[in-house]
């Protein structure tokens, strides 16, 4: 009969105060019976790789043992003693993975065989294993920026296979906080539009590899890019207002060099909705417009090749069309000799003409009317008069470009036959 020779391991755990708080409580003592008759396990290798370290040991025939135990430190702890990390439960089993491990970090394992009655071997001599390094982060990263509202990001593909996508990481101007804005699938892809931006902003970027296995490098280094800003607003607008039914606006052109155009809108009011109005490249613009003495408010932006637009221009711009002349004062209308006799007087130095409307009531119900043009002087003799019948007449001013003042209030005139 096979003799054997039992250990008993213990370990305890000291009190521990703090502050004067009441000790905690004492961690019960392990006892582990080791059988030294029983096989020890007999390392064939392992292969490390970043996170992990897979091992293979030969297999053991006796059929007390039922499994093994797997002993391993903690790189970093205080307590550098190897401690249990894994039961396997079949002593057919000849592999096993510790995963979850530092990168670049060394690791002590030992392994052992167990019975169902729970002795165990003599230990395995002690492996010094370490995990490979972390993958080195993106070699090359650079954001072009003066983009309209966007920022174009490359970068050289990760040149390890076991690479498969990458993390892109902003950072706004006010916020110093990282955040990941996009994943990009596939090692070889090299580019990233970062699109919705503001104008004229800060951004700083950088980029992360991924791995098959969800292992994430180092982030590269950072890299600023400033958006394309807005172009500026339009200065020194000016519009007229003594041309007839027309404004014309000019501006100071704007100074960027890709411009494509200049945006015009349009309000009856200076603190209403201004509406688009009109494009157009040249510096001036002239409204045409049907009424005389109209009023409208304008705002001019300019806009880049890329679609960036200005701010519309801070102060409206009031501009009209030339107003009609004043009204000329009659002051006198009668009949003499069975002709219409009418004088007024001029009150605008615009006046070059006057205007006689003539309404005649040709029934009770109907009236016909006609202008009587090109008048000069500030009276009119009206010889086509008939007894028995109602006159009207209206004077008006017309200027140079033969706009009409409002007519006079009308002036009632007939007489009788005898």
């Amino acid at each position: 009969m096979n003799s054997s020779i039992r250990y008993v391991l213990s370990a305890s755990l000291a009190l521990s105060l703090f502050s004067g708080c009441t000790p905690q409580p004492i961690v019960p003592q392990k006892t582990v019976t080791i059988d030294s008759s029983l096989p020890t396990p007999s390392l064939n290798g392992f292969i490390a790789d970043i996170t992990s370290i897979a091992f293979e040991w030969k297999p053991l025939e006796d059929p007390r043992v039922s499994g093994y135990y797997v002993y391993r430190n903690t790189p970093g702890a205080e307590d550098q003693k190897l401690q249990r990390i894994a039961t396997i439960d079949s002593r057919f089993a000849t592999h096993f993975v510790d995963s979850d491990l530092k990168p670049g970090s060394e690791y002590q394992y030992r392994f052992s065989a167990i019975t169902k009655e729970g002795t165990e071997s003599v230990a395995s001599e002690t492996m010094l294993v370490a995990t490979q390094p972390m993958i080195a982060p993106i070699s090359f990263f650079q954001a072009v920026g003066n983009m309209p509202r966007s920022a174009k990001l490359l970068w050289r593909p990760h040149p390890n296979g076991k690479i498969n996508g990458y993390l892109i990481e902003r950072q706004d101007a006010t916020d110093q906080k990282w955040n990941t804005i996009a994943t990009v699938t596939g090692r070889l892809n090299a580019e990233f539009i970062d699109r919705d931006l503001k104008d004229g902003q800060v951004y700083h970027y950088r980029i992360k590899a991924t791995t098959f296995d969800k292992l994430t490098t180092e982030a590269s280094e950072e890299s600023k890019v400033v958006t394309k800003p807005l172009p500026p607003e339009i200065r020194n607008i000016t519009s007229t207002n003594d041309l007839p039914r027309a404004i014309t606006l000019s501006w100071e052109p704007s100074t960027i060099t890709d411009l494509s155009h200049y945006n015009i809108y349009r309000s009856s009011t200076p603190n209403g909705k201004f509406e688009y109005y009109v494009k157009l490249e040249a510096t001036t613009f002239t409204d045409k417009i049907t009424e005389d003495g109209k009023f409208y408010f304008y705002k001019i932006t300019a806009i880049d090749k890329d679609g960036l637009e200005s701010l519309q221009s801070s102060v409206a711009t009031q501009g009209s069309t030339l107003s009609k002349p004043q009204t000329p004062i009659a002051y006198e209308g009668k009949i003499v000799n069975k002709a219409a006799e009418l004088q007024w007087k001029n009150t605008d130095p615009r006046t070059v003409s006057y205007t006689v409307v003539k309404t005649t009531k040709t029934s009770w119900v109907t009236r016909e009317s006609i202008d009587i043009n090109n008048i000069t002087e500030t009276n009119f003799r009206d010889t086509d008069t008939k007894p028995d019948t109602g006159y009207l007449y209206e004077i008006l001013s017309v200027d140079k470009n033969g706009i009409r003042s409002l007519p006079t209030q009308a002036i009632e005139l007939s007489y009788e036959a005898k």
